[in-house]
């Protein structure tokens, strides 16, 4: 009896072994086939051994043009703003990414070092604001200024009252203080068109959802005040509030007479750390893109708003927690997958611009000050001036992605994997997103002959992030090896 025993586990070891002798093999061969890059799909699919993973069809209409682009992409300049504007590396950074919009806080550069209440006139230091602003048109962008902050505490010049009743600066005072904005830009010679009046206002008039139509009437007032007196300076310019997408809020404006020149919001799609990834990359596509019971679609919006408005992210990130530290995956593969799914949403939802908060941060900062073991906000490294991956992403859609591109048709066989395809001078690009951590197998179709790519997935860590180039034949398997993103080009 012992001996049938140890003979039974004998054999049985021994088909252990086999089998896990033969899985080694094919893991094997799918780590050599992965880290040598796109152009190795081939010869796995050669092998057959692609047919364990599950196969995703990509098809391609290169005579179906089903849209123009309108997007052009941005950053937020938050309290790095002195280095950024200073710094020749940053600002060539900016440049190399095609970034056509900086976003800036009145509050942070501080030009009115006192207001008189009284006169409704304040004394003013523009040197820091002209320079900033002249450094944005060099690379090729140009500012957002947003006026006053209601973001957990108001923000206003020195000197300015705050009324007891409304907890809000009185509207005439804060319409003189905007208007010297105006005034001075068009005195100066520097053609800013784009404003924002107080940021992150819901804090004030809808608190943790909890909607105060009083409060919103106070708002209402201050900026009607506000956007009168700044177009009688310049007539030309644009005026929003980034609260434009909440569905109580434009419900509101557009029943009593708000104005507003373009709708802009602010997207963060994750609630904190302990937050999965499956909520965020679902949100990506759907959160003020498709209304729901808090917040409007762009589309919707502009329905009710009874005309086409143009639509700005100005503020955006995979999240905003930042009490114990920033989120980790934010410099990660997931958060760039995030973001690429974002911008791909964007083009097709007729945005015109999207601003990703912020352009640098302190690796060596957060992980010193901070327990999340995150690095920040940054898409780069205020440490050595290092991108990390969300912005390789925006440099590769930046430099490839112009306004009036034609959009074509492309459509996949399951949601795990998204597309978007469009013609660039001379070149057809090809997004590919796998938003799933699992291995999937593209299969491209109507496309022909050899592409080139770049690619971003954890075959690279982010802690020294790089793309990825190559070259693959369009009738190759694509194999994705989790979170990816990758952009095929070719000549057409």
């Amino acid at each position: 009896m012992r001996y049938a025993i140890g003979l039974h586990v004998t054999l049985n070891n021994y088909k252990k072994v086999a089998w896990t002798t033969f899985l080694l093999i094919i893991l094997a061969f799918s780590l050599v086939s992965v880290s040598s890059g796109l152009q190795s799909y081939s010869a796995i699919s050669s092998t057959g051994m692609v047919s364990y993973w599950p196969q995703v069809f990509v098809n391609v209409n290169l005579s179906d043009v089903i849209g123009s682009n309108n997007l052009s992409l941005g950053f937020m300049l938050s309290y790095e703003w002195k280095i950024w504007r200073d710094s020749a590396v940053r600002r060539q950074l900016a440049e190399d990414a095609g970034f056509k919009m900086v976003r800036i806080f009145d509050f942070l550069i501080n030009p009115c070092s006192y207001w008189n209440e009284s006169s409704r006139s304040g004394i003013f230091n523009w040197a820091n604001v002209d320079l900033l602003v002249q450094r944005v048109f060099e690379v090729g962008a140009e500012p957002l200024v947003c006026l006053g902050n209601l973001d957990h505490t108001i923000e206003i010049p020195l000197g300015m009252a705050v009324n007891s009743t409304t907890g809000l600066p009185h509207p005439e005072s804060f319409a003189a203080y905007c208007a010297e904005w105006i005034r001075h830009f068009k005195v100066a010679g520097l053609h800013v068109r784009y404003y924002e009046v107080f940021n992150e206002a819901w804090y004030y008039f809808y608190r943790n959802w909890n909607w105060n139509e009083v409060k919103a009437g106070y708002f209402l007032e201050l900026f009607n005040t506000c956007y009168y007196a700044m177009h009688a300076e310049n007539d030309q310019i644009l005026v929003g509030n980034d609260a434009s997408l909440h569905r109580k809020f434009l419900d509101y404006w557009k029943a009593h007479e708000g104005f507003l020149d373009f709708l802009s919001f602010h997207k963060y799609d994750c609630d904190g750390i302990s937050m999965g990834d499956e909520t965020p990359l679902l949100r990506a596509e759907r959160r003020y893109f498709v209304t729901d019971s808090l917040f409007y679609g762009i589309n919707d919006a502009r329905q009710i708003w009874g005309a086409n408005l143009p639509a700005i992210a100005s503020e955006c990130n995979w999240a905003a927690t930042c009490v114990n530290g920033t989120d980790p995956r934010i410099q990660q593969v997931v958060g760039t997958v995030w973001l690429a799914l974002v911008l791909r949403t964007a083009i097709l939802e007729n945005v015109q611009y999207y601003l990703y908060f912020s352009f640098s941060s302190s690796k060596s900062w957060e992980l010193a000050n901070k327990p999340s073991g995150g690095f920040g906000f940054g898409m780069i490294n205020h440490d050595d001036n290092q991108p990390w991956y969300p912005y390789y992403l925006q440099k590769l859609i930046g430099t490839n992605l112009s306004i009036r591109d034609l959009i074509i048709e492309s459509e996949t066989s399951s949601n795990e994997i998204r597309s978007l395809a469009w013609f660039h001078g001379g070149t057809l690009n090809i997004l590919l997103i796998s938003k799933i951590n699992e291995t999937r197998i593209i299969n491209l179709q109507g496309v022909v002959g050899q592409l080139n790519f770049s690619k971003i997935d954890n075959n690279v860590s982010y802690l020294t992030p790089s793309i990825q180039i190559g070259q693959v034949n369009a009738t190759d398997a694509l194999i994705t090896n989790g979170y990816t993103v990758i952009l095929l080009q070719s000549s057409i």
